[in-house]
Parts: structure tokens; sequence; C-alpha cells
């Protein structure tokens, strides 16, 4: 799994920005949920982003259905922050984090 940190230069609330903008102008990413916490991209509907805040910086995880899909969301989103929020920001920290194997449900006897 990705984990994409946005930090934004200070008194600037990173998630209230891509709200807004998604919310308002965006066309090719839209929200998946009434809780605007699930980004989905119309060149890929298979997967989405989980957006949280944390003190204003913006929180993304990355969640593909198919993980050769994770570069496709990547680039896009990071892509759409520098294009929209260049001035707004001071950071954008990646985070590989390791698959925790499933694990199998336990059979009752």
């Amino acid at each position: 799994m990705l984990i994409i940190q946005v930090v934004p230069h200070a008194g600037v609330d990173a998630y209230r920005l891509l709200s807004d903008k998604v919310t308002h102008e965006a066309k090719t990413w839209s929200w998946a949920n009434k809780g605007k916490t699930r980004l989905a991209h119309k060149g890929n509907e298979d997967g989405y982003i989980e957006v949280a805040s944390a003190e204003g910086v913006l929180v993304a995880h990355v969640r593909p259905a198919d993980p050769d899909d994770l570069y496709f969301f990547a680039e896009k989103f990071i892509g759409r922050l520098v294009a929209w929020f260049q001035d707004d920001l001071a950071a954008i920290n990646l985070q590989f984090m390791a698959q925790a194997p499933s694990k199998k449900p336990r059979r009752r006897k």
C-alpha cells in the first residue's frame, strides 16, 4: 500500500483545499462516498484513494483494486496536487507499506 502525506505551508489546510477543488471544479476526480473520504478517478473506477486530515496535513491511502494500478493512482493524484496547489504546498511525502497477508478465517470444529 502507498500512503501519501501532503504538507501545506503554515496556515493552510490541505484537506480543505482538495475537498473544495474536487467538489466544485475537478473534471476527472470525484467523491466515491457521501462522507467525502474516498476519491475516485474517471479513468479507473476499480480503486480509490482514501483521504483524511491530520492537523492540516492531508493523508491519502492509495487503494487500487489491482496492485498494478498503484502507479496509475499515484501518478494522477500527485500530478493533480502539484498542478492545483503548487504555491500552497511545502512537501509531498510517500510511504510504501508492506501489505499484511490476509488471514484465513478460523474454522469451527
